[in-house]
């Protein structure tokens, strides 16, 4: 089963990367506008530490690491899922929801993972050398492996929430045929993951780490990079992120039976 869904998604990736390569310019134009978009919050922080020398326990050196991680982040979840959820929207009002149906296929991983965003490959392998060289210079001049393991299994499962939260505000279109503001929506919910936890007040932070998880796709990767391990944090994300993928199982079937099908 799972080789073959596999099999599937390289596909996909495949198709996508051999038009993403016919339209060249397009590939260098989505890598210069994630420039630019990294470059305003770097700037946003630096103009912040000129009035203080730390947000909660992240200082300066910390802060810049936990920025790659959200672009990291980011470009994880644009490469395997950006670009896919929000389609959900359209293919229920056109009604191409159909065509996805007929398919001998699970209808949430094909319409979740349909097309990859390949230039996000390019963005992942620059801040992935980056992250290593800035931690390594951050603990001393050490490398601590079990670190960056722990922290890659970790922003996998804060990608498995960002996607879940992304996708459950998609999946509204099944009760609200005429909601337009998801993609607004849930842009404004993921701001909160863009700001270290430490920032915010004790009971809104409680929040950020269980029923509205925005702490668990970045602060939680970046706590186990410059921290170290937390067991407990470990096993609260890997409850969340279960909990949350689970859940857009049980409403995208939900949602399918109050479809109306266009031949219908």
């Amino acid at each position: 089963m799972v080789s073959r869904y596999f099999n599937v998604w390289l596909a996909f990736f495949r198709n996508t990367l051999s038009r993403d390569m016919e339209f060249k310019m397009n590939f260098i134009f989505e890598i210069f506008i994630d420039a630019i978009y990294y470059g305003s919050l770097f700037f946003f922080f630096k103009i912040i530490f000129q009035f203080t020398d730390s947000l909660g326990d992240f200082n300066q050196d910390a802060i810049i690491i936990f920025l790659i991680i959200l672009y990291l982040a980011d470009s994880l979840y644009v490469f395997f899922l950006g670009g896919n959820v929000f389609e959900v929207n359209n293919k229920v009002k056109t009604g191409d929801l159909d065509f996805i149906l007929l398919k001998p296929i699970n209808s949430q991983f094909f319409i979740s993972t349909r097309y990859v965003n390949t230039y996000a490959l390019i963005s992942m392998f620059i801040l992935s050398l980056l992250l290593v060289k800035l931690t390594y210079e951050y603990h001393n001049h050490t490398f601590i492996f079990a670190n960056y393991l722990v922290c890659s299994i970790s922003l996998i499962l804060g990608m498995f929430v960002f996607y879940s939260v992304e996708f459950l505000i998609a999946s509204l279109v099944f009760w609200y045929r005429n909601f337009s503001y998801a993609g607004w929506l849930a842009g404004e919910l993921i701001k909160y993951s863009r700001r270290p936890d430490s920032i915010y007040k004790k009971w809104f932070r409680k929040a950020l780490f269980s029923i509205f998880p925005m702490a668990m796709i970045t602060s939680v990767p970046a706590r186990f990079l410059i921290f170290g391990f937390n067991l407990k944090l470990f096993i609260a994300q890997l409850f969340i992120a279960c909990i949350f993928l689970w859940l857009t199982t049980i409403v995208w079937n939900l949602g399918l039976k109050r479809y109306e099908s266009a031949s219908s």
